[in-house]
């Protein structure tokens, strides 16, 4: 499981101009601290080397969570150090013009809906109080500031690949090891 706050981010500002580390803010919507990122690690090479802000140009899609409560983000430690995972603006999905239940409804009577390949930014690191954090939006732009400080060695970039893969490998040990030491659920026993 991952902390998905995408709705709630409302801007940042990351600099990963120093080679190995990425360091900056988020505002949350709803948050009164910044949470502060200080994470070892470099971005993918399209951000590598740069200091970058984060604007909200438009609104998350409204989620559907049917009988789920919302995610509950109290949790959440405005101390964000940790490891950084995949932090790119390069990314393209699929953006669909509608919400999750809507788009699940067409899937399974089986229509394709209609979407859009649109980049996205997707910020993921492993945080040492909160664990894996990812934002993913379509909705979220990135504007460079300043100029490039490094660009990433092919070397280079399979390391961090590799260290990113190292950092996703043990946080879903970790994932693994915590639901084999959970108590029982009784609600399950009692059937």
């Amino acid at each position: 499981m991952a902390w998905r706050p995408v709705h709630l981010v409302q801007s940042g500002e990351l600099d990963n101009r120093k080679l190995g580390w990425t360091v900056g803010w988020l505002q949350l919507d709803g948050v009164a601290d910044r949470l502060q990122l200080k994470l070892v690690g470099n971005c993918h090479p399209d951000l590598a080397g740069w200091k970058f802000r984060i604007h909200r140009v438009s609104p998350e899609p409204e989620e559907d969570f049917d009988d789920d409560d919302p995610p509950d983000y109290t949790g959440i430690s405005v101390d964000q150090s940790g490891h950084v995972g995949d932090i790119t603006a390069d990314q393209m999905i699929k953006q669909h013009e509608m919400s999750n239940s809507e788009l699940a409804r067409r899937l399974m009577s089986g229509e394709k809906p209609p979407f859009t390949l649109r980049k996205c930014l997707y910020l993921e690191w492993f945080s040492n109080h909160n664990g894996r954090v990812v934002v993913q939006s379509t909705r979220l732009e990135v504007e460079r500031i300043g100029e490039q400080a490094f660009e990433l060695t092919e070397e280079q970039w399979i390391e961090q690949s590799r260290q990113n893969r190292d950092e996703m490998n043990f946080f879903m040990t970790q994932l693994g090891d915590a639901l084999d030491n959970a108590p029982p659920d009784d609600s399950q026993s009692e059937s």
